[in-house]
């Protein structure tokens, strides 16, 4: 049975959300213009709304519950929002601001994309703050229960109930250590065949790469099955391995890590990377003005 949203004082929200954010009674108070028995007084029918202690009293503040940060991970963004929705100019400063925006991705956009983003954003809004959660299959549901705000990746499911558009695209490259016994420069239909493979995990991908490896002659042997971009590259400059990565990244690393950077032995059409985001973001004018600082980083690549 679904919890009835008349029983509950959405008044309270925004109170757990300053205590949240404050981490003492009084700091939050001051905050919300309340009296700190007023604060103390929301938070007990809080508790006992909810079910659960919330905060503990320490030296150091109030310390939340498990409870209480899986609530706020949730609430938060959606609180956010809903002020920007009901403000009635529709207003979003970037200088004031100090929105929390969740980003479902890669290593590849933390080493590609992140870095000239973030540069881009602190110029504008210095109270804004990005987290990066990992891509996994469970993207568009969590898009779409308001988990986070957008996801970038080359692998997406079709969704009608999600906006999408390609961000950007990226060719794919061979990469070995410039050590290697087998590969100088250049890399073969024969050697990519022979060689050892160093792979990320299978999320049931469909990507220009997949349709080429899965076709007859093009079984390659996986020596080693990693997490990452990142520790694809480390184990190809460590090992005999080799790995096929997007080539923006692979430039990124080839010089500190010692790798030599090779096309693939066949045309492969280039992966079109996405940003995905739920509908009920698209207009929302800080959503808004993220994806225009993101698409002017892509640019500026």
């Amino acid at each position: 049975m679904k919890l009835n949203l008349r029983s509950i004082d959405l008044n309270l929200l925004p109170v757990f959300d300053a205590i949240m954010e404050a981490g003492q009674l009084s700091l939050a108070a001051t905050r919300l213009g309340m009296s700190q028995p007023a604060i103390s007084a929301a938070l007990q029918r809080l508790r006992h709304t909810l079910d659960d202690e919330l905060f503990i009293r320490t030296r150091q503040g109030m310390e939340p519950t498990p409870r209480a940060r899986e609530l706020h991970q949730q609430l938060a963004p959606q609180l956010t929002l809903l002020r920007d929705t009901l403000d009635p100019k529709g207003r979003f400063d970037p200088a004031t601001s100090e929105r929390r925006f969740t980003l479902i991705s890669v290593d590849y956009f933390e080493v590609v994309v992140l870095p000239p983003l973030l540069a881009r954003i602190q110029k504008q809004a210095p109270g804004v703050m990005l987290e990066v959660v990992t891509a996994s299959d469970q993207m568009n549901e969590q898009l779409k229960k308001g988990h986070a705000d957008m996801a970038i990746d080359a692998f997406v499911h079709d969704d009608d109930r999600l906006q999408r558009q390609v961000m950007l695209e990226e060719k794919l490259v061979v990469v070995a250590r410039k050590a290697h016994p087998v590969f100088k420069g250049r890399c073969s239909k024969k050697q990519f065949l022979e060689a050892q493979h160093v792979v990320l995990p299978d999320r049931n991908r469909r990507l220009p790469l997949d349709q080429i490896l899965n076709a007859p002659g093009w079984q390659r042997r996986t020596g080693a099955r990693v997490t990452q971009f990142s520790s694809m590259l480390a184990t190809a400059a460590g090992s005999d391995m080799i790995a096929t990565v997007p080539e923006r990244l692979a430039r990124h690393y080839a010089s500190p890590m010692g790798l030599q950077i090779m096309a693939f032995p066949v045309d492969v059409p280039p992966v079109p990377i996405y940003v995905v985001w739920p509908p009920a973001l698209e207009r929302d004018p800080a959503h808004r003005w993220l994806r225009q600082q993101l698409a002017h980083t892509l640019k500026a690549l």
